[in-house]
């Protein structure tokens, strides 16, 4: 129903009483017409009140009758947005003749996604077994090896790769080779490669090879070879920097951070298990896990987890909640030596959790306590859900939100299990999130601070 039936419902509503006394009138001898007047006029207020009433109540029904419809009609496309766009398996409540052929029409794209599922799964299964041979092989080599995109993306490297180039920045797939070196020095030598030639360079006492995989045409590919003995490599070198103690690349402002779109943000995503709830009353970290997410990819090949040494004893009630003892963390480290390694993990990215203000309530006291500084830019995933599901009966905790969105929790409440779910959500969110203008960090952290979640949190409710 929209507005202007509404309006005709109330036009009809006044303009047919009237119709028909006129008509009545005009058809009553004029005797008649007198007698009626002189009875009736005591009684105007009264036929008043009842038209104004017989109005009212029609306008009400419409306009009760139009905003069911409106609502009715936007939960139904914010379900089929929510198959379109996050969740295929998500199906319509209802059981009036749209939402089911909305279902059916969900349900057959599901089968023909499914179908080309299959065939992607089987290509890339075919794509893994020749990628898990070729890293079966690189890890048996005792030099260093590794591949690189054009812009320095690290797409593969070995163990003895990752040995060699330890440093305040882990090295693995999907982080880029700038971390670890210095980006005047290695670009160069990448520019090189990627032209075609065969530039050598000397990190330390090993000598490193850059070639070029791939043809002109294709995806640029540049692989990365060692060789311990650089003292026997021939013809002029190129020396890398690696000196860690300054980062290859500048950290991005605060400023520079909120007008950077979301898709475009490495995060990581972070989650933690705890003696207790309440950190004022003493309660501690015992575990920390997290994976970035980079381009919108989880990267679950690239993860942090690690039990901590509270240096308190864990309550049984926590234990049977997370699973982990007093005997569990007994040789691990405490948790500003931890949050310090967490710290150069997620070096260069933006902090996300599911409830930050658990998570962080732990983590900056053991970051303060080692003189670690963690960035201070943060999204919340359970923020970020109220956002995009604003009715009042929402419920925001990790378990509904991973329902809502069709991601399977794998080790719920581990601190890894519950750090990789809430990244897999977040990639989910940041489509939805652009679909309402929200593109930017800064845009996101403004719309977390306007919901009603966020003002309850902040006061403590």
């Amino acid at each position: 129903m929209t507005k202007w039936k509404v309006l005709a419902l109330i036009a009809v509503a006044t303009l047919d009483p009237a119709l028909t006394v006129a008509v009545v009138l005009a058809d009553l001898p004029q005797r008649s017409r007198s007698a009626l007047f002189d009875a009736l006029g005591g009684e105007v207020v009264v036929l008043a009140l009842g038209l104004i009433v017989q109005v009212g109540l029609v306008g009400w029904i419409a306009w009760s009758t139009w905003r069911t419809e409106q609502r009715r009609d936007a939960r139904i496309a914010a379900d089929v947005q929510m198959i379109a766009d996050v969740n295929p398996d998500h199906r319509l409540s209802g059981d009036s003749a749209t939402e089911k052929a909305i279902n059916t029409l969900a349900q057959r794209h599901a089968t023909a996604e499914s179908r080309l599922e299959a065939q992607l799964a089987a290509a890339h299964e075919e794509l893994r077994l020749e990628r898990d041979g070729l890293l079966a092989v690189l890890s048996g080599l005792d030099v260093p090896v590794g591949v690189v995109d054009d812009r320095g993306r690290v797409l593969l490297v070995n163990p003895a790769a990752r040995q060699a180039l330890s440093g305040r920045t882990p090295i693995a797939a999907g982080r880029s080779i700038l971390g670890v070196f210095d980006a005047e020095d290695f670009l160069p030598l990448l520019t090189r490669a990627l032209a075609g030639e065969r530039p050598r360079a000397v990190v330390g006492e090993t000598a490193i090879r850059l070639v070029r995989l791939t043809g002109p045409d294709e995806p640029a590919m540049v692989l990365v070879v060692g060789n311990p003995a650089a003292e026997h490599a021939e013809g002029p070198v190129v020396g890398l920097s690696v000196d860690l103690s300054r980062p290859s690349r500048p950290v991005p402002t605060r400023e520079e951070w909120l007008q950077t779109p979301l898709r475009d943000i490495v995060f990581t995503v972070v989650d933690c298990e705890t003696t207790g709830l309440h950190v004022d009353a003493g309660d501690r970290l015992v575990a920390m896990g997290a994976v970035r997410v980079d381009g919108g990819v989880v990267r679950a090949d690239d993860t942090f987890d690690a039990l901590i040494n509270p240096g308190i004893r864990i309550p049984e009630l926590s234990t049977s909640f997370h699973g982990i003892t007093d005997e569990m963390v007994a040789d691990a480290g405490g948790p500003g030596e931890v949050v310090e390694q967490f710290a150069m993990y997620a070096a260069d990215s933006v902090l996300v959790a599911h409830h930050t203000a658990f998570d962080f309530g732990f983590l900056r006291p053991a970051a303060e306590s080692a003189g670690i500084h963690l960035e201070p830019l943060t999204l919340d995933t359970m923020l970020l859900s109220a956002v995009l599901e604003t009715h009042p009966e929402a419920r925001h905790g990790l378990d509904y939100v991973c329902e809502r969105y069709g991601v399977e929790v794998f080790g719920r409440h581990t601190a890894l299990g519950d750090a990789l779910a809430t990244a897999e959500v977040l990639v989910r969110m940041i489509p939805q999130l652009a679909e309402q203008g929200i593109v930017t960090l800064g845009q996101a952290r403004e719309a977390m601070a306007r919901t009603e979640l966020a003002r309850r949190i902040e006061a403590g409710a």
